[in-house]
Parts: C-alpha cells; structure tokens; sequence
C-alpha cells in the first residue's frame, strides 16, 4: 500500500513537469503567417514554420509570427505644389511581405517594417511628385499623379531595400491609392470662382452663336425666297414674250366683267377680233 501510495506521489509531478514542458514546446503559426526562428535571440536563416502546430526547444528557441497576407498602410502627409499650394494627401498602399527571416532581422515585424520603410516611403515621394504639378493640375490629373507616386514609392522602397541587401521581394507593393486631395479654403473658393465664371461665359458663348445662327438662318430664307421670285419673274417674261396671246389672257383673268360706267373713245380692256380669230 505504501509502495503504491509513494508511487502516485511522483507520477503526479512527473506529468505535470511534462505537461508543462509541451506547452512551452509547442507553437501554433496562424493562418496567412510565418514563425521566424530564433535561437538565444540569434535568426535561424535556415528554418522558418509554416501555418499550423510545431515542437521547439523550450527557453533556447522563440517563435516571432510575421503576417503574410496582403496588408493596408494609410499615410496623410502635406506638400507644397508648383504653385506654392499647400496640399493635405492620404495615400493608401496595400502591399505583403516576403523573405521574412530577413527582412525581421534588418527591419523587424510589420510594425518597424510600414514605420521605418513605408512611411518615409510616401512622404518623399508625395512632395517630390506634388512639387511637379500645380493644384488645378493635381486635380486634372488625378490618375497621372497616382501612377507618378505610385512608381515614385516602388523606386524608394527598392533602393531602400538594396542598402540594407535585402531582395526587393521582401517588400512587394500590390496597389497606390490616393484617397483625398485637399487644399485650403481659399484656393478651394478661387476654384469655385473660376468654374462660375468658366460656366457663365460658356452660356454667354452658347447665347451668341445661337444668335448668330438664327440669323444666318433668316439671311439664307431670304436669300432663297429672293432667288425664287426672281426665277419666278424671269419664267413668266420669258413665257409672256413667246406668247403674246398670254398677255391677253391675264388681263382677262383680272378683268371682273365690269364696264366703265364713263367711256371715251375705244375701251382699252381686249381685242375681241383677236379673240374670235383664236
């Protein structure tokens, strides 16, 4: 009884000794993650775990979980334009991390990675590309500028990468968004003012050449109206003078039937010889 007794006593410790050991020992990547492996703090370039449970060796080896996954960094930052405009920009980068072992070992996790590399990343390159445009342009040319910075930052971050020699796959840009543009509220008022007087003049514009169309219009119906009666004229002289008869015939048209209650001499309305010859 004292032998079965004093052999629970130690199984007891044993297994929670054992049981704790497993728990320090294992490790559970998430999902869209990387363990980096370090040993006595050191990086172990040659092993880095994958999504799911993995064994380590307690106290000697550590276990820092670097996210994979396509990840979003929003940066506001201010620059001047060609014309000395102060512009208030919010850039938004989605991008993903590679080489992680690496790239934990010169910069860090994802925190060191968007403060010390993206951040001056779309700084510089906000005000180099801002300072090429003026503030009207910036707006015109959203999409240019976008493109502009967008390749802007990609250069920065490569040649960042190059000196501290890490591959430029560490860092990979997916998309360069710019979400605002904003300017002061003076230059936003002078832009309102332009645009109304750009519209009124327009109206002004549209008002004149609908005046001289309609004119244009009113000249070219006489002219036509014009040119019909003449030819109108010319057809009846020219019938009128290849047959005498015809004159004849439209002063009867005119004639109501009517004698002149008056007479004087020869009545000179037709001749009837002529009528009676036809």
């Amino acid at each position: 009884m004292n032998h079965f007794l004093e052999k629970q006593m130690w199984i007891a410790p044993v297994a929670i000794t054992v049981a704790v050991i497993i728990f320090f020992s294992v490790r559970i990547v998430p999902v869209g993650h990387l363990g980096v492996v370090k040993h006595w703090g050191k990086v172990n370039h040659n092993t880095v775990l994958s999504e799911g449970l993995h064994l380590i060796t307690p106290v000697r080896t550590t276990v820092e979980y670097i996210s994979v996954k396509l990840l979003k960094f929003n940066q506001q930052t201010s620059a001047s334009s060609k014309d000395l405009q102060i512009v208030s920009t919010v850039v938004s980068i989605q991008f993903s991390l590679g080489e992680v072992s690496n790239l934990y070992q010169k910069i860090g996790n994802e925190q060191l990675v968007t403060h010390i590399l993206l951040k001056p990343a779309v700084e510089e390159s906000v005000k180099a590309v801002t300072a090429q445009y003026t503030a009207e342009e910036l707006i015109k040319k959203r999409p240019e500028v976008k493109i502009k910075i967008g390749e802007t930052i990609t250069a920065f971050l490569e040649k960042t990468l190059e000196g501290k020699n890490l591959n430029t796959k560490s860092l990979l840009v997916a998309n360069v968004a710019i979400t605002e543009f904003d300017f002061s509220e003076e230059f936003n008022r002078s832009i309102e003012m332009k645009v109304r007087a750009e519209q009124q003049a327009l109206q002004a514009k549209n008002e004149k050449i609908k005046k001289i169309t309609d004119a244009e219009a009113i000249a070219e119906k006489i002219k036509i109206e014009s040119i019909a009666t003449a030819n109108a004229i010319r057809r009846e002289a020219r019938a009128l003078k290849e047959n005498p008869h015809l004159i004849e015939y439209k002063r009867m048209e005119k004639w109501d039937g009517k004698l002149p209650n008056v007479t004087g001499g020869v009545i000179p309305m037709f001749d009837i010889k002529k009528r009676q010859n036809k």
